[in-house]
């Protein structure tokens, strides 16, 4: 548990810092000097131990004993408790201040007493040391260790002041002590505290928010439909290293899908909407553009993109408001669907278009991209590296002739069928893209955006130079 750096844990931090103090007063005490005739000092035994303990013992006996503790009022519901603020690169927007753990107050009262036996003298200037010492350190300052990562000295002060007993009141007092009546006082040290837990930090910033599982009810959704796509993708910044990790994580809607690949996983991607696990939604339907088509598309069945559903009781993946695809690999898309680009998709039940009892939904766009392949695995920094002649090269599939641009943030170079030049690229083959850098760019690091009919690949390569 996080600690304040704030009071005590130990109430006897406090008592051995009085015993400290009056053990000084008594090694400096000008009363030795005063003594006729001239002889050697009483030895006096400071102790935090109650009186009755030290009646046995030789010597005078010095006890400052705790003897009641009571919660100090005025401080109650002081905010005094130390914030804590860490600095964070984009704070977010401010918010209401959390209550934080207020510490504990007390007061704490000592009863202070000399035993010497039949050796008043003794047992009177030991008191005496006591009342000016006390009088002339009316605040008593201590350096507490608070544990922690690392632990933390914190200054603490208090003050020491004289209470009014009556002789009534010490007179029963020292009766439940048991002991014979000596001359003694009271001293009150406050404010002491109790050290707190730490009060908790500000609310981590948002790194991603999602809307709700269940949608409300939509106007046409009893026979199943769609509202739009979601996707994510991951990736490792040019900064991240094993022992420093930074690892991205964003959304697309509409969904920006990649195929399964030898080097890429397939995108998990989901359809959202509702009424989507009825038998008039459970197949889906990929529509691609055909300008030759009295619609101005072709239907493809892409059911087999479903994910599949091991425990649809317990742990459904799909449901009534969201399906999740994959598009396992190249074979899985429709001939006129290799090539990246902007598609749609809409459920419907198993029955051929055409047919009087086929029913389909309203469609939704989802992007596929072209996917690239990236050799170096997180969390190390996918950083790409030139030959000797100062060219790159990015490999990846569905690279279309005429149809591809590649840019180095937001400078875009040229597509050359020549020899390459500096700021040009050349599409080798549908799965290899080389290029090199302008001599103009300035030093920095640069990601290398790929894109292919509009449809940009999401971050995989950046240069650095």
């Amino acid at each position: 548990m996080a600690l304040s750096p704030l009071g005590v844990l130990d109430l006897s931090i406090v008592t051995d810092r009085l015993i400290e103090l009056l053990n000084d007063c008594i090694s400096t005490s000008p009363l030795w000097s005063t003594l006729i005739p001239p002889a050697q000092p009483p030895t006096i035994h400071v102790t935090g131990s109650m009186p009755e303990t030290k009646r046995k013992l030789d010597g005078c006996q010095l006890t400052v004993s705790l003897i009641h503790v009571s919660q100090d009022k005025f401080q109650r519901n002081s905010a005094i408790v130390p914030s804590v603020t860490p600095v964070v690169k984009n704070p977010p927007p401010a918010r209401a201040q959390l209550i934080p753990f207020q510490p504990l107050s007390l007061d704490l009262y000592y009863l202070v007493t000399a035993f010497a036996d039949d050796k008043y003298v003794e047992e009177q200037q030991a008191m005496s040391i006591v009342l000016n010492c006390f009088y002339q350190n009316p605040i008593v300052r201590k350096n507490v260790i608070v544990p922690g990562a690392p632990p933390q000295t914190v200054p603490e002060e208090f003050t020491l002041t004289m209470e009014i007993e009556t002789c009534d009141e010490l007179g029963r007092l020292w009766q439940a002590i048991t002991v014979a009546y000596r001359m003694s006082v009271v001293y009150k040290v406050s404010v002491v505290f109790m050290t707190p837990p730490a009060p908790p930090g500000p609310a981590k910033q948002v790194l991603r928010a999602t809307l709700a599982v269940d949608p409300a009810t939509l106007p046409y959704q009893q026979s199943g439909q769609v509202i739009g796509t979601l996707s994510s993708t991951t990736y490792a910044t040019p900064a991240s290293t094993p022992g420093s990790p930074e690892i991205v994580t964003f959304d697309y809607s509409p969904a920006t899908v990649l195929i399964g690949t030898l080097f890429s996983a397939p995108t998990t991607f989901a359809l959202l909407g509702g009424g989507l696990n009825q038998s008039t939604s459970k197949s889906v339907y990929l529509l691609v553009p055909d300008p030759l088509s009295p619609t101005g598309f072709n239907e493809q069945d892409v059911t087999a993109w479903l994910l599949p559903d091991p425990d649809p009781i317990n742990h459904p993946v799909q449901t009534a408001s969201r399906l999740l695809l994959q598009i396992n690999n190249l074979a899985a898309l429709p001939a006129n669907a290799k090539a990246p680009g902007v598609f749609q998709l809409r459920v419907g039940n198993n029955v051929a278009l055409g047919n009087p009892a086929a029913i389909r939904s309203n469609a939704t766009p989802f992007s596929i991209a072209a996917p690239i392949n990236v050799t170096i695995a997180p969390p190390n920094a996918p950083l790409l590296s030139p030959d000797g002649s100062g060219t790159y090269t990015i490999n990846g599939l569905q690279f279309v002739t005429n149809q591809t641009q590649v840019l180095l943030d937001t400078v875009p170079l040229t597509l050359t069928s020549g020899a390459l030049q500096q700021g040009t690229f050349k599409l080798i083959d549908p799965q290899t893209i080389t290029f090199k850098r302008p001599t103009n760019l300035a030093s920095g690091v640069y990601a290398v955006r790929i894109r292919v009919n509009q449809i940009e690949s999401p971050p995989g390569w950046w240069i650095k130079f």
